[in-house]
């Protein structure tokens, strides 16, 4: 696999005034896409920061199978790990923040396209008690 250049840091954070100190990366050569309903997605909605929706999981098109990768968008991702701990693939590893950085683009063969709308970025109501 070839490897990419990754950027030292990335955007600024949605949720964070400074990076996590880890972040969660998807070994895509092991990710199977949960047969078109990743886990680690559904997991990643229920994760809740500040009022919103963590939701830093997306899902890509894969090169070589049918169902579709997952990635972790480095700019939502708050390092909790739930998604490493729900994967039955154990394609998720939480890696520290810069060596995350380092090892998510040899690990990465269908990357994730940033968009520019907020899409991913949900309100949550809180229930006031």
């Amino acid at each position: 696999m070839e490897s990419r250049k990754h950027p030292r840091t990335v955007a600024q954070h949605k949720f964070l005034s400074k990076p996590p100190k880890r972040l969660a990366v998807v070994d895509q050569s092991c990710c199977s896409g949960c047969a078109g309903a990743p886990a680690c997605q559904s997991y990643c909605e229920t994760v809740e920061f500040k009022k919103k929706v963590v939701n830093a999981i997306r899902t890509v098109p894969s090169p070589e199978g049918p169902f579709e990768l997952s990635v972790v968008e480095f700019d939502k991702c708050i390092g909790c790990g739930l998604c490493a701990g729900i994967c039955p693939w154990g394609a998720i590893t939480v890696y520290p923040y810069d060596e995350a950085l380092k090892i998510a683009p040899l690990l990465t063969m269908a990357p994730h396209e940033a968009v520019a709308d907020e899409a991913s970025v949900t309100e949550h109501p809180a229930a006031e008690l």
